[in-house]
């Protein structure tokens, strides 16, 4: 029994790790989390608490996947507004990314009202 134990244990902490291996990977999703966090906690603590908040992702690092994302379309992007020429799918992640970059940098109408209307 204890051996079915150990065992049990054992692999559910390489399952543990390995589902945190493949968020860690994830920037994009860590940004947005970051962003998130930053806004939910202006709105429940205020901006002060929102700024001691530590993040998981730097925003240069969310800044290079929001390149990535422009870099699909090449030279389309050139001149114009970037999610002018994106399909909706790319467009909604592009967005949603800037929102986060925004509130990770403590500006954005979100982070804004969340730290006003508190």
């Amino acid at each position: 029994m204890k051996k079915l134990t150990l065992k049990a244990l054992f692999i559910s902490a390489i399952a543990a790790m390995s589902m945190n291996a493949q968020a860690a990977d994830d920037v994009y999703s860590q940004c947005i989390s970051d962003g998130d966090n930053v806004i939910a906690t202006a709105l429940k603590d205020g901006s002060t608490a929102a700024r001691a908040l530590e993040q998981k992702t730097e925003i240069s690092a969310c800044m290079a996947e929001l390149a990535k994302i422009e870099a699909k379309y090449g030279d389309k992007t050139v001149g114009v507004n970037p999610s002018s020429v994106m399909t909706p799918e790319d467009r909604a992640k592009w967005a949603k990314l800037f929102d986060a970059i925004d509130a990770k940098g403590f500006k954005g109408v979100p982070y804004l009202q969340a730290a006003y209307y508190r």
